[in-house]
This record gives structure tokens, sequence and C-alpha cells, in this order.
């Protein structure tokens, strides 16, 4: 069996058959089935440079005759936003004429494609964009992330590519999208159980400071029985200027000025009116 090397990762790697089998092309074969030679001349700087030069050379052709430069990484998934924003027109936060010049290129035509609409230079559809005020326009893409020569990456809708491009970057894009909303369902299991143990946290904790507050209280009305302690009532007043009604608030104390600063510590603001003992010795 022989064949070109032309990608491979931690796991595999994947070879161009020389001669197809089986109406396969690619073959995708296990590192740890490789020899000790091989395996070191994967990982040789020379393949690492190889594979980058190749990568770079890629080229798609496009419905509208451009050629776009660079590798497929993965499939995509992306919004893209347009709107106009103190008197510029921006492309997902950034402003169109930062892109790069093929994705500048790219954007009014996806505008066509879903706005059923023709723009015969920049000019028109810059037009187009300064009439839509203040509001934007939202389009959802599935496509192919290239990364360009420039390192950058950029979604690509499959609608850009030609029908001969598809046929190579396109059968796999179903079993992409299973494999993202399986990926989505453990996300989503995933936040239902850190949110149900957060919850079972939380509400564990306010058990356990309730039955503190009881304890407390059944500590507290235990001195009072035995007399260690008084029980008092303490009249309170809001402050000038403070539209809040009186109130009175029951506290522990072995003496009335005790249990003043204890009810103005809970309540800070409140002035202290009558305090009256209701039970103790």
């Amino acid at each position: 069996m022989y064949g070109t090397l032309i990608a491979f990762d931690d796991k595999e790697i994947v070879i161009k058959l020389e001669k197809a089998e089986k109406g396969r092309e690619l073959l995708a074969f296990p590192i740890d089935k490789l020899s000790d030679s091989d395996r070191k001349y994967i990982e040789s700087d020379e393949v690492a440079e190889k594979l980058k030069g190749d990568g770079e050379k890629h080229s798609w052709n496009l419905r509208n005759g451009l050629v776009v430069l660079g590798k497929v990484v993965d499939f995509a998934k992306k919004d893209v936003t347009i709107q106009r924003r103190r008197a510029k027109a921006y492309v997902n936060d950034r402003p169109i004429e930062n892109l790069p010049e093929i994705y500048r290129k790219m954007v009014p035509r996806l505008v066509e494609h879903f706005e059923n609409k023709k723009f015969s230079d920049d000019r028109v559809f810059l037009s187009w964009i300064t009439q839509l005020g203040g509001a934007s326009k939202t389009y959802h893409c599935e496509g192919v992330l290239l990364e360009l020569t420039n390192g950058e990456e950029y979604a690509v809708p499959f609608f850009f590519f030609t029908e001969e491009d598809l046929k190579t970057l396109q059968p796999s894009w179903d079993k992409w999208l299973k494999s993202q909303g399986q990926e989505e369902e453990k996300q989503e299991l995933h936040r239902q159980e850190t949110l149900y143990l957060q919850s079972q946290a939380a509400a564990y904790q306010q058990q356990q400071d309730q039955m503190m507050q009881i304890s407390r209280l059944q500590l507290q009305l235990s001195a009072v029985n035995v007399g260690v302690i008084d029980m008092w009532e303490v009249y309170l007043y809001p402050p000038n200027g403070v539209a809040a009604y009186p109130m009175s608030v029951v506290v522990t104390a072995t003496n009335s000025d005790i249990a003043s600063r204890i009810a103005i510590q809970n309540n800070p603001g409140y002035v202290v009116g009558p305090v009256r003992k209701i039970s103790g010795r």
C-alpha cells in the first residue's frame, strides 16, 4: 500500500492512496500501529513544514469567480451581524474596511443571498447599510472554517462554493451536526447537574442556619428560665426624615443597656425608645 502523508494528529495519520481501494482515496491509520522509524518521521520538522506549506497552497473556487487561498480547519455555524455605528459599517463588531480583502468582498455576496438583492458595487452595498439606520441584520450561516494565509480564521458559507468544491466539503456535514447536538446535550446535562448540586448545597446550608437559629433561641430561653439573663422588649423609632414605622424587638440580655445596644446593632439607624423587661429574674 503506497500513498502520501497529508495530515496527522496525536492518534492517527491520514494518507492519500496512490490507487483508490474500495472507492476510498483517503485512509486513516493509527499511529500506535506504525513502526518506530515511521513515528519519528511524522514527528520531524520536515513533515511539519511540508504539511504547513501544503495547507497554505489550498485554493477554493467561489461562485463569483474569486479564488480563496486557505486551509479548511473545521465545519462552522456562525451568525454574521451587519450594522452601521458612528457613521461606519461593521461586520460582527469589526469595521468592514479592516477585514481581509477577500472576506470584505464576500460580505456583500452574503447579503445578496439572504436578502435576494443585487449590489452592483461597494458604493451601493454601503448605501444599503446606511439605510439600516441604527438597526442591524443578522444572518445564520453554515459552512466551513477557513484559515487564510495570514493565519486568521473565517467562516465561509457553503453557498459560496462551486458545486465541484462542495462535493469535497459537504459530505460529512450531517455527521458533524449530529456530533454537535450530542455535545450540546452533554453541556445541558452538565448545566442541570451543576444547578441541582448548587441548589442542594444552598438548601442544606439554609437548613443548617435554621437549626443554628433554633438552637440559639432554645439556649436563650433556657438561660431566661434559669434566671441567667432576661428577655427585653425594646421600642425603636426611625431617624428623622426617614419614612418608616416605629417597631419593637425582643432581645435577651442581662440589663436594659445591653438590650438597647443589641437592638440598635441589629437595626442600625434606629433610635431607642422605651425598654421594658418582659420575663426573667
